[in-house]
């Protein structure tokens, strides 16, 4: 019996996140239980990412909440950023700008 737990873990390719539920990709997440982004670049003013659900690829994706507040992050291009723990058990996670776009890398660990 093994004596350590191993985590695998796997690095997304660039995710363009916009200020639209719609329109952001659904990023499968359900095999994760944390993780982490990098954010290679921001336009059109974006500097907070708002985390949503999705139960399925298909769902529609809709706002997370933890403690009655909307799960955010602030970010700025060329920082690294700790997934807020109210992410974890979402099946597909939405990232959704305040304004513009962003892009980031994601790396989760399971």
């Amino acid at each position: 019996m093994p004596n350590k737990i191993e985590r695998l873990s796997s690095v997304t390719d660039a995710i363009v996140a916009t200020n639209s539920a719609s329109t952001s990709p659904k990023i499968p997440f359900g095999a994760a239980a944390t993780g982490s982004i990098v954010v290679d670049a921001v336009a059109g003013g974006a500097n907070a990412l708002t985390w949503h659900a999705a139960f399925g690829p298909g769902d529609t994706p809709r706002p997370l909440n933890d403690a009655g507040s909307g799960v955010t992050t602030s970010i700025a291009t060329n920082n690294a950023y700790a997934l807020p723990s109210g992410v974890a058990g979402v099946p597909f996670l939405v990232a959704v700008t305040n304004a513009g776009t962003a892009t980031f890398r994601m790396c989760v660990k399971g």
